[in-house]
Formats: structure tokens, sequence, C-alpha cells
């Protein structure tokens, strides 16, 4: 009898819950052709009906529905899974509607009408943050080292200062390079605090111009400026009982570090447009890659507004200065695109380790995360070799030097290793050229006949 074949995985499962139809049908494909599987229903008793069944990785519930609400379903959802990820959809109509949702633990909302992008992005990170619930480590490891990895000293330290700080209210301002994990450590905090039930709203100054970020941060009033048609609560009203996480601090303007000082001091601020003054309820925690004293020095940043944000300051030091945390996170991103990208690759290997202990990650974290993911994409067995590694060097350090560092004790295949520094420089020049071989050719100084021949022994993808 003929075996019957083998069911795709899937990217994860999504519960959509709209009364429209159309807008199911719609998310349904959108979704469903990034490879999610998708469940809909049209109301709230038929989705809970749904989720009894097994819980979903995401729900998307628009809030207005007749009969019980997004809000109800959210609020069952919650109690049945306090880790559940849901995210709404809303109108302008129903914007306090949203900000109540996020209060609830509402993952992220989308306004009507949305880009197709937008939805796939929103239900990217959501589905991120589910795999990162399913890989955790056990129960027993506290919450709030749950997702910083680290084993290093100074890690450890830093695990305990988010332990003693976390019950306080007071500003913390978190100072490291990018790509460190500096929101990482702003959302442990959070989640061991006493907020952690409440919003939790991350805003990054470098991300917008003065006006746009003070619209963002203070909210407007209809006729505020050329565009405002309507009203709009700004973030730190949305954030009111929760944590306010404001990221690259440095890049606020002069103007708008004034209105923020004020915040600080009098958890007050006046809308864009408006003369009424709302006031909040919000910890803040900031973050910067910069030096804020050598700014305050220069006259970048205001001296009284880098006391108020200086209270608990923490440090994150780069990758490059807690290399005995490579193996653990290499491990622990390996895990995550191995089960992401349905791939069978368990192991990286001893020469590649070494390799990724040798480098120096000018990038920090977030650059041996990439690594890893182009690792598992490029690995054709189930162990990670220096062949799979595409690191892009910065530091002027050849691949092929850090590659042949420390002789084995038993020897080496020289033929193979020769190979592998080969496919590492090709498959750099093809990342460079968009997959060009001619131009990687060129790159490379050699013939086009002859990378192509190279390119097919070495059976390398991707080329054209």
């Amino acid at each position: 009898m003929p075996s019957q074949p083998e069911k795709s995985p899937t990217k994860g499962s999504v519960l959509v819950v709209d009364d429209e139809a159309g807008m199911c049908e719609v998310l349904s494909y959108i979704l469903g052709r990034d490879g999610y599987e998708v469940t809909t229903a049209p109301d709230v008793p038929a989705a809970l009906e749904a989720y009894s069944k097994g819980p979903f990785d995401v729900t998307i519930t628009d809030l207005k529905m007749p009969g019980e609400d997004g809000i109800s379903l959210l609020r069952e959802i919650k109690s049945r899974d306090a880790n559940a990820l849901v995210i709404v959809i809303t109108a302008f109509s129903t914007w306090d509607s949203a900000v109540q949702a996020m209060r609830l633990g509402a993952f992220d909302y989308i306004k009507k009408p949305f880009d197709n992008d937008d939805i796939r992005a929103v239900v990217g990170r959501a589905m991120d943050v589910a795999r990162e619930l399913k890989t955790r480590r056990p129960a027993d490891v506290p919450a709030y080292v749950r997702n910083i990895i680290g084993a290093s000293a100074v890690m450890q330290e830093i695990h305990n200062l988010i332990r003693r700080v976390a019950s306080t209210n007071s500003t913390i301002l978190i100072y490291g390079e990018s790509g460190t994990g500096k929101e990482l450590v702003a959302r442990a905090i959070y989640n061991c605090s006493s907020r952690s039930e409440e919003a939790f709203i991350a805003v990054n100054c470098g991300a917008f111009t003065e006006s746009l970020l003070e619209s963002e941060l203070f909210g407007h009033v209809r006729g505020a400026f050329t565009g405002a048609v309507s009203d709009k609560k700004g973030l730190l009203e949305v954030a009111h009982r929760g944590t306010f996480f404001l990221d690259e601090v440095a890049e606020m303007s002069r103007k708008t570090q004034v209105k923020f000082l004020r915040v600080l001091e009098e958890r007050e601020f006046i809308p864009v447009g408006s003369t009424t003054t709302r006031r909040v309820d919000v910890r803040f925690i900031t973050a910067t890659n910069r030096d804020l004293e050598k700014e305050v020095r220069e006259g970048n940043f205001r001296e009284d507004l880098f006391y108020r944000l200086n209270v608990i300051p923490i440090h994150i030091p780069p990758l490059r200065e807690r290399k005995e945390d490579i193996p653990l996170l290499a491990g622990h991103f390996l895990a995550r695109y191995s089960h992401q990208m349905a791939k069978n690759v368990t192991t990286i290997g001893e020469e590649a380790m070494e390799f990724l202990t040798a480098y120096d990650w000018p990038g920090n974290v977030r650059e041996l995360e990439n690594t890893i993911q182009r690792s598992v994409a490029l690995a054709r067995e189930s162990r990670v070799d220096p062949a799979d590694l595409v690191i892009k060097m910065r530091t002027g350090t050849p691949a092929a030097a850090l590659m042949t560092r420390g002789f084995p004790q038993d020897g080496l295949d020289l033929e193979k290793r020769l190979g592998e520094v080969e496919r590492n420089y090709i498959v750099q020049a093809l990342e460079r050229t968009g997959g060009n071989v001619t131009r990687a050719a060129k790159l490379l100084n050699t013939s086009f006949r002859s990378l192509r021949y190279r390119i097919s022994k070495l059976g390398i993808k991707n080329a054209k």
C-alpha cells in the first residue's frame, strides 16, 4: 500500500475573526500564501469554539462585530492563556477600543484600511514571539531572564539588576551599541514589574521627524496641521498605567527634549494644537547607543533631561566583550530558525563554532542572529560547517585567516577545508551582486566559465 505524502509544515496557525466574509477571505489568502494555516470565524462564539479545539499561535480579530465584540474575545482568550498573541483590527471610529485592547494585552493593532504588507509584517513579528514562547527554557528559570540569553558574569549581573529595579517606578536608561538587545532588557523589566498587565509601548526616536515624533508621542487635535482630519491620542496616553520605552533618545531634537522633560517631571503634556493638559501615569525606560554625557558636553542634549533619564543606568556590553555567550546564543538561534524553516539542522560543527567565537561581531547579537539564519538556509546537512557561514567581514580580518586559526590536533582534510574557503568567498560575491555570475566573476578576478564550473561543483544555488 503506497504511503501517504507527508503534510507540508506550516509557519504557524492563525485564527481570523470578522463578521465580514470578504475580510476573512482576503486575510486567508494573504496569510495562506505566506505559509500560515488559517482558520476563520464570523463571530465570538464561533471563534471560542475553534479556539477550544486547540489554541492558535496568533489570533486576528475585528473590534466591532454584532453581538460580542473583539474586546470580549480578547478578554476570554487572555483568561485562557496569558501569553496568547492577539492582533486587533480597528477603524478610526473605534480608536478608544484599540487603546483599551492594548491595555488588556493585545499584541498590536492595525488600522483600516490596511496595506497587505503591514498585516504580513505584524503577523510575522507575532509569530516570532510565538516561536520564542514555545522554545523557552524550563519554567524554573525566572521570567525576567528567559528571553535574555547569556551565562557570562556580566549578563548574570544584568539579570540580577533587572530583578532589583523591575519592582520600582524609577526611570531607567539603557546604554549599548546597536544590536546588543536593549529592547529585550526593557521588555524583561516590564514583564517582571507590577505594570506587566498594562501596555508596553516602544518608540524609536530616530524613525520620525521632529513634528511626526511629537504627534506620535503627544497626539494632536483636529486641524493642528495639514492632514490632521481628526483628533488622535498620543502613544503616551495609550501607555497610561503601563511602560513607555523610548529608543535612541539621543536622536530627539532640542525642542522635543524640552517637552519630554515636562512629561518626566510632571507626568503631563499638551497634544499638538491643543490647549488642554493631559496627565498620564507611565513608567519610562529609555535607551541610546551614544555617550549621552559627551552629547551633553557638546551641547546636543539637555543636561537636566540627562539627569532625569539617568536615574538607574544599565550598560549592555557588546558581544565581543562576552564571547563566552556566543555558543549559547548561536544554539538558541539555530533551534529557532531550524524550526521556522522546517530544516533538520541540529548542530554547529566545532570548526564553525571556532569561526563564530573568533569574529568580533561589530553588529553584535543582531548580526550573529542574521548569520545563523543564513547558515541554516544554506546548510546542506544537519550540521552547520564553515562553508555555510557567510559573515560580512568588516574588521579587516580575512575570512580565510579566521577559518584557519589553530591547527586541529588530529590534522585536517586540506581539500575539504580549501573547498569550504572557496565556497565561502563565492557565496559572498554572489550575495553582493544579487546572484549575477558575470559581476561576481569580476569581483573574484576569474572568468565567467571558471566561476560557473566552481558554482556547479560546489552545489551553490541562487546564481543567475
